[in-house]
């Protein structure tokens, strides 16, 4: 995955963000068995992470600890994880789209993946009195969590639901496109977190919906892998049948716990998602129409221009121009 040689990423947060660095650097993850790189910006009284990698095979957990007062903002953006951080009951599924603001110095955090495949969390680590000061300006309604931050009481404010909106991924797909004189590097990449910021309070005062799910945790581990096993074979996805052999999980409980967790059901999560990786390739723009419904799984142009369409309302054609 990192065609360069880079030099690798420090063990820990305080020496990543450690006085002397670039306003932005790309590291090598210190893992061999997780092969990627970590972007790092240092900025204005706060600092960002940015890990892209994959496995090809169940990897470890892996933990750190928080030693900087740091208050964290903290996005899933690809993969699903478990995470276990003291002071905090539990073990907490962390799937695709979970973001939070967490406030908790000094804690041990301990992450372990599900499946395998590819990943991406996107952290942004704010001086404490900073975010104090920007909830409490800007958010009125969030403003009891700048008094804990103050107070130096440890909360996480979960999102309440696991979604990356449009707005947040034309963030994480351009925020490194930034200017190269140093200042305006800085100004660029805090007003993208600005914005981060802005959108993710913004999903946090959406009312709760509570959910309640009688799949038994085993299962919950099972059905993620299936969506991992899933997108890694878009154009020849496994036959429910075959789906349920690699899962260990027979067919009636993949069908009906990959609808309650997912909301979706097994051809129709693949058939989105091949649609949504048509959008990307297009945007990249390193393969005709014809080539693109054939990589996806298409068996004719045609019958993937009719489905992309009625999914976005415009021709793939119509992108590409």
């Amino acid at each position: 995955m990192v065609e360069r040689t880079l030099p690798p990423a420090p063990a820990s947060y305080d020496q990543m963000f450690s006085p002397g660095r670039a306003v932005v650097q790309d590291l090598a993850l210190p893992f061999e068995d997780k092969q990627g790189i970590i972007t790092l910006a240092m900025l204005n009284r706060m600092g960002v992470a940015d890990s892209r990698f994959q496995t090809d095979r169940i990897a470890p957990p892996w933990q750190h600890l928080n030693s900087m007062p740091f208050v964290e903002m903290n996005f899933i953006v690809e993969g699903d994880l478990y995470q276990t951080i003291e002071g905090f009951p539990g073990k907490r599924l962390c799937a695709r789209g979970a973001n939070n603001i967490m406030f908790n110095p000094g804690s041990l955090e301990k992450n372990e993946l599900i499946g395998y495949g590819k990943f991406r969390t996107f952290g942004v680590h704010v001086n404490p009195d900073r975010m104090a000061e920007l909830l409490t300006a800007y958010v009125p309604e969030l403003e009891k969590y700048a008094e804990k931050i103050y107070a130096g009481k440890p909360f996480i404010l979960e999102s309440p639901a696991p979604v990356i909106t449009a707005g947040m991924k034309y963030i994480f797909d351009t925020i490194w496109q930034c200017p190269n004189p140093e200042g305006l590097k800085k100004l660029y990449i805090e007003s993208k977190i600005l914005d981060l910021l802005s959108l993710q309070c913004e999903g946090l005062l959406q009312p709760v919906v509570k959910k309640t799910t009688s799949i038994p945790r085993p299962d919950i581990d099972k059905l993620y892998a299936a969506r991992t096993l899933l997108e890694q074979q878009l154009d020849q996805p496994p036959a429910l049948a075959e789906l349920s052999k690699l899962c260990q999980l027979n067919e009636f409980k993949l069908k009906k716990g990959f609808r309650e967790l997912f909301n979706t059901t097994v051809y129709g999560f693949v058939h989105e998602m091949r649609l949504t990786r048509a959008q990307q390739m297009i945007r990249e723009g390193q393969y005709n129409i014809s080539e693109i419904a054939y990589k996806l799984g298409y068996s004719h142009p045609q019958h993937f221009q009719r489905a992309f369409k009625k999914q976005f309302g415009v021709t793939p054609g119509t992108m590409l121009r």
